[in-house]
């Protein structure tokens, strides 16, 4: 009877893990299907004359604005150190953000709770002085640049008067600051996906759906 429920046992998580694989399998394919995939939105009329760039760490995608922009509304609730030209925007797992300042930081508990359960989230604002050579350049006009302002404004919590909730935490450096977001990280709705929607709001073709930063890149002039 023992030997019984033991192989019992043994065939059910063998089951188990095999429903596992399958799932990650189907996550990557999907993955990799759709960030080939590019969309295609409509053409607009006006004249692209404004910049906006896309970085990336090499897992992590930000949007960088320059200063002049950035709508002034935007730029009142945040923090911005003296001199800056540029600002760069991020939105993750808050729990990531703050324990996580790199990659050597990572621990699985960290990494398991982003993923797989309902976590709170964070803007992570940066400061730039100087442009980097290795940012994507993208032009847009007007219209666009209020969309992409829009976007990124509406992911940001805020107080009753309006203005951005900051989380307390210092940054990782002199010129970074971290803030309250709205929305939930998951496998579904990673760093990456937030910037993807930005491009897809403001009318930039990108791809599908991209969980990963290269998927996207992919469809940005280099």
């Amino acid at each position: 009877m023992i030997n019984f429920s033991i192989h019992r046992v043994i065939g059910l998580v063998k089951r188990v893990l095999q429903l596992l694989l399958i799932l990650v399998l189907l996550y990557f394919v999907s993955a990799l299907i759709l960030s080939l995939l590019k969309t295609h939105p409509q053409k607009l009329s006006c004249i692209a004359d404004k910049e906006m760039y896309i970085t990336t760490n090499g897992v992590h995608l930000d949007i960088i604005l320059p200063l002049e922009n950035i709508d002034p509304e935007l730029l009142r609730n945040l923090e911005i150190v003296p001199g800056s030209r540029f600002v760069a925007f991020g939105w993750g797992d808050k729990d990531f953000y703050l324990k996580t300042p790199e990659w050597k930081d990572l621990t699985f508990k960290t990494a398991f709770k982003a993923l797989f359960l309902k976590s709170q989230t964070a803007m992570h604002v940066t400061c730039y002085f100087f442009k980097n050579k290795s940012w994507r350049t993208l032009q847009l006009c007007d219209s666009q640049i209020h969309i992409l302002n829009s976007y990124i404004s509406d992911s940001f919590q805020k107080t009753e008067n309006g203005t951005f909730k900051k989380t307390g935490f210092p940054g990782y450096s002199g010129n970074d600051f971290f803030y309250d977001a709205k929305g939930s990280f998951s496998l579904f709705k990673t760093c990456n996906i937030w910037v993807n929607g930005a491009l897809k709001k403001t009318g930039i073709p990108t791809s599908v759906w991209s969980p990963f930063d290269s998927g996207i890149l992919y469809h940005l002039p280099g």
